[in-house]
Formats: structure tokens, C-alpha cells, sequence
């Protein structure tokens, strides 16, 4: 029941005939935190869909330093770092949480892509939202102020920043967890934030006045 209502409320195909294609080929994967659901080096083997947990993208700098390039958390979002199957992972991918993926092997899914007008169409769409999403986020790294950047984060991730290392967050935004402790208390003390959860004051989000975050539908889908 969980991989058909993945294929029907979350990608939306409505084919029942291509829905069982799908079903046949297509598994469930658990994830237990702290372990690796790709690792960087190997062989893309399979296209992960996000069924619930939290996943980290993260690579590991000349220094020896792990750089966090994406957080997962919304339903569907992709954990794929290429769409070739001769592609080697240039990234590795962790749980953060006990996680749960939908999982089908990357080179039966793309034949059917290339077979099925609709898939295609699901194909296009992810692809198109994750480029939009990979620009906004170059704009907020490049062009925020930090303290833009967490409100940013805050508005596009929910809850989140309860659930995950404050070291990763700040990694996320390009910025030292020295900083992103500053930006917290400024923001805490300015009253521009409430609560152990970080939530934006609603009067803020209302008037504009959050620092100039992206108030986008949060409809990004998150690829590698």
C-alpha cells in the first residue's frame, strides 16, 4: 500500500497499468540512523524516493571536513547523485533519522522512462523543480546575510532545525556553527525568533519584515 500511494498521491500517476509495472519492479529499503544509503564511490545502483526520516548529501573536502550540500525531509524528495548507471556517487547520503526510501533499480526505471510519455512527464517535472530549487539556493548561500540565510532555512525547513545537528544546518548554508550560534542568539534576543524551536513570529512572515526569505510554496524537490 505504501509504494502505490507513493506512485499515485505523491508522483500522481494515475496509469493503474503502469502503476503495476512500477509495483513489480519497485521495493521498500529502512535506513537505520547514521548509516549510509549511498556511498561515494560506488555505482548508482538504484533511484531512492524519500518515504519518511530525514536524509543528509554530504561530501568530504581536501581537508578531511564533511560538507553538508542537502537535507531531505519532504515526502518524494529523490536521493539519487546521478541518473547514469556507469556513474560512480560523487556524494555520500546518510540518515539522519531511521529513514524509509522507495526504491527502484536505475536502469530498469529509466527504459521505462524512456518507453512511458507519462513517466517521462514525472521525469521532466523532477528535474525541473530540482534546477529551481538548486538556484534558489545558490541566490540565499552567495547572496544572503547570515542571518537571511537561517530565517531562509527556517521558513523552507520547518521544525527542522530541532531534528538534525546544528553543525550540519550551518554547513547547509555555508557558514561556521560559531556563526550560526551567533545568528540564533541575535535573533532570539531581537525577538525576531520564539521558542526552542526557532519559529518566525507570525506578524514577521506577514509583514515582510523576516530578513528577506523566500516565502515560496515549500514544493522543492531535493536531488544530489
Amino acid at each position: 500500500m505504501v509504494i502505490r500511494d507513493f506512485y499515485t498521491e505523491v508522483l500522481h500517476i494515475s496509469d493503474e497499468e503502469l502503476i503495476e509495472k512500477l509495483l513489480a519492479k519497485t521495493s521498500i529499503r529502512h535506513i537505520p540512523k547514521g548509516e549510509l544509503l549511498v556511498r561515494e564511490g560506488e555505482r548508482v545502483k538504484n533511484i531512492d524516493f524519500l518515504w519518511d526520516g530525514i536524509l543528509r548529501g554530504f561530501f568530504v573536502d581536501a581537508n578531511g571536513k564533511e560538507i553538508t550540500d542537502c537535507i531531505g525531509v519532504q515526502r518524494g524528495s529523490p536521493a539519487v547523485s546521478w541518473f547514469r548507471e556507469d556513474a560512480v556517487s560523487t556524494i555520500n547520503i546518510e540518515a539522519l533519522e531511521d529513514s524509509t526510501v522507495i526504491s527502484i533499480p536505475l536502469g530498469e526505471a529509466m527504459e521505462m522512462v524512456n518507453q512511458n510519455v507519462s513517466l517521462l512527464y514525472v521525469y521532466n517535472r523532477l528535474l525541473q523543480f530540482a534546477l529551481e530549487f538548486h538556484w534558489e539556493l545558490k541566490a540565499v548561500i552567495h547572496q544572503y546575510s547570515a542571518q537571511q540565510k537561517y530565517l531562509w532555512f527556517l521558513s523552507r525547513y520547518p521544525g527542522l532545525i530541532t531534528r538534525v545537528k546544528k553543525k550540519y544546518v550551518a554547513s547547509f548554508l555555508g557558514m561556521s556553527p560559531v556563526t550560526l550560534s551567533r545568528v540564533r542568539k541575535e535573533l532570539l534576543e531581537t525577538g525576531r525568533l520564539e521558542g526552542d524551536a526557532d519559529s518566525i513570529p507570525y506578524s514577521l512572515m506577514q509583514d515582510g519584515r523576516d530578513g528577506g526569505i523566500n516565502k515560496s510554496s515549500n514544493r522543492h524537490i531535493f536531488t544530489w
